[in-house]
């Protein structure tokens, strides 16, 4: 599609696009049919429509045709003749604007003076023409996704958050002790409670021991605790009940498990 500045401003005033409601190859090769970017105060609906393509595109991406059309209007007066017979040396047109020098316009250049105002970004560009294209419902239907996206984005900030609030359960173990007595005639239940006796943080005593034979007569009392691993440590308990070496003759770890 070849149109001149005119044609595309008329033909864009009520669309976004050259073909359908999407960008399309159409658009980049209209674009490059031009000599550059059209004016914005002649033409508002193609430069509007150029800029957009533009961002899309990529400005490296677009090369303009070389051909710049004359604009319509009144052809220049021929010079006058001079007197001694030869005409009067004209006046030289202005160079046409080429491509580059609209991509300097709209994007300013390092070399200008600082007095004169840069150009905006390329993202304020894009922003200002989405702005330009989107009708009210789109502008609202806009607005309301960047508010779920964003309530989203709370909720999940929040779920991450107790996640990692949640502590994770302590490790414990069940364990089961042999303690053997010196003598047969040693009263093991009372051996049994002075050894529940001990308190120690993350360490909780079984309600309940066994008697077994070991021996000659012999009982060996069987008793059992639940520790928590990382507060606990094995030779803390063994080590007290060997401490009454007046009726403990050994302490034995039967069985260590996890519960």
């Amino acid at each position: 599609m070849s149109k001149s500045p005119a044609e595309l401003n008329a033909y864009l005033t009520t669309k976004s696009y050259i073909e359908g409601y999407s960008y399309s190859v159409a658009d980049k090769k209209a674009l490059e049919a031009l000599s550059g970017i059209p004016d914005q105060t002649q033409y508002p609906h193609a430069y509007r429509w150029a800029i957009h393509i533009l961002v899309l595109v990529g400005i490296n991406n677009v090369k303009f045709s070389s051909s710049v059309s004359a604009p319509a209007g009144k052809p220049a007066p021929a010079g006058k003749p001079s007197p001694a017979g030869k005409p009067a040396a004209t006046k030289p047109a202005p160079a046409a604007k080429s491509a580059d020098d609209d991509f300097d316009d709209m994007f300013g250049d390092d070399d200008e003076p600082p007095a004169k105002p840069a150009a905006p970004a390329e993202d304020d560009i894009f922003a200002d023409v989405a702005d330009m294209d989107e009708t009210a419902e789109e502008k609202a239907a806009t607005v309301a996704r960047r508010a779920r996206m964003e309530e989203a984005r709370k909720m999940k900030e929040a779920k991450d958050g107790k996640k990692e609030k949640k502590e994770k359960p302590a490790e414990k173990s069940l364990v089961v002790l042999e303690v053997k007595p010196w003598e047969a005639s040693c009263d093991l239940k009372e051996v049994w409670k002075r050894i529940v006796e001990y308190k120690q943080e993350g360490l909780s005593w079984g309600e309940r021991y066994e008697l077994q034979p070991v021996a000659y007569g012999i009982m060996k009392l069987v008793l059992t605790c639940t520790i928590v691993d990382k507060l606990v440590v094995m030779d803390d308990i063994t080590d007290n009940i060997e401490a009454m070496d007046d009726v403990v003759q050994s302490v034995q770890v039967a069985s260590m498990n996890k519960v």
